[in-house]
């Protein structure tokens, strides 16, 4: 395995691509390019699994988002390389250095923490050679999430199931398994650096991708087995800080909402009902009454989502459906309060510099 060292991320690219070039379908070759922070034994089971598809990718990139000495695991794979660099700058730097060394027509873009089926190349081949003729194309996690603590299986199928009943023409993008045609990847400068965590740099890659002129889709046969163990802490933080707040100023700045996938008229509906469950319950004391406005509340509030929660039920039983219900009322109160620090900020502090203006990118 080949080893670079990188510093600082360059904010030029200069590559000898013609993005006029015609399309050739099934001859495109494919980069499949890897961030990651903390080499564990998962990463070392994602590479397995990618060393075991068949067709392989052209390469394999690694980009060590800051190096402190850690091995990288070995796997058995000729195609593979390692870039370092020496700072952490987040996932889009790390994903935005990759592309930059990256020679295949496909930038194939995996988390470290996913495990791909052996025919991954095939199908996104297939996708790109299609019909509708994609300039992007991204799957979902599978319902099969070995993690095995409660909060784990319900993020992992909460993931699962939005992105399964979401439309096949995509407004967004996601990077656990998504992949995007080179030239197009170029044209729009690549992802955003300004989120130095793992954020919603996919999604607003995804906004821009839109605003180009591209096409997105989602394939729900692109199944990938997600590794991640959460805990309710995580679940929280992560929810609130690193998706919902930064989703919210997107949004914001982006335009009206789309009616598909987390931000659905019925998700933003039950935001609503939530927060009028907790202001009623509130209210119990001033008048008993109230407990019955609570009660019908959450009962449109279980109707709006019944779905997922027998989906839940259908696939871990009565009693995980009962344990994920009240998460699921904790994500829409997250997810309320940050579009309403969003809102004020948006309305009545100072404007957020737009992403662009804030991260270089691949100017």
């Amino acid at each position: 395995m080949a080893a670079e060292e990188v510093g600082k991320a360059s904010a030029h690219l200069v590559l000898p691509y013609n993005l006029n070039t015609p399309d050739v379908t099934m001859d495109k070759s494919v980069s499949l390019i890897i961030p990651v922070k903390d080499p564990d034994q998962r990463f070392q089971k994602c590479l397995a699994h990618i060393a075991r598809c068949n067709p392989s990718p052209m390469e394999v990139i690694i980009v060590l988002d800051g190096d402190r000495g850690q091995p990288i695991p070995t796997a058995d794979m000729t195609n593979l390389r390692t870039i370092r660099l020496h700072d952490t700058g987040g996932p889009g730097r790390a994903r935005n250095t990759g592309a930059r060394e990256a020679r295949g027509d496909i930038l194939l873009f995996i988390d470290a923490d996913v495990l791909v089926p052996a025919d991954i190349l095939r199908r996104i081949r297939n996708d790109f050679a299609g019909s509708v003729r994609p300039d992007a194309v991204f799957g979902s996690y599978d319902d099969k999430p070995p993690a095995g603590n409660h909060v784990s299986q319900y993020k992992n199928l909460l993931h699962h199931f939005v992105h399964q009943n979401a439309s096949p023409d995509a407004f967004t993008f996601w990077t656990g398994c998504g992949a995007i045609l080179r030239k197009r990847f170029l044209e729009v400068d690549g992802f955003s650096e300004e989120y130095c965590q793992p954020s919603i740099e996919d999604i607003e890659l995804g906004y821009r991708l839109k605003e180009a002129g591209a096409t997105i889709l989602l394939d729900k046969t692109i199944q990938v087995t997600h590794l991640k163990q959460w805990t309710l802490s995580d679940l929280l933080r992560t929810d609130f800080l690193r998706r919902a707040l930064p989703w919210s100023r997107l949004i914001l700045r982006s335009g009206p909402m789309h009616n598909d996938m987390n931000i659905n008229m019925a998700g933003r509906v039950s935001v609503i009902l939530s927060w009028l469950i907790i202001a009623l319950l509130l209210l119990i004391p001033v008048d008993p009454l109230f407990a019955w406005g609570a009660a019908l509340s959450f009962l449109l509030l279980f109707m709006l989502n019944k779905d997922l929660f027998f989906f839940f039920c259908g696939k871990k039983g009565v009693w995980f459906m009962l344990g994920a219900i009240p998460l699921h009322f904790l994500y829409f109160l997250t997810s309320g309060l940050a579009f309403a620090l969003a809102l004020a900020r948006h309305l009545f502090g100072t404007s957020p510099v737009p992403a662009r203006d804030k991260t270089k990118g691949l100017e």
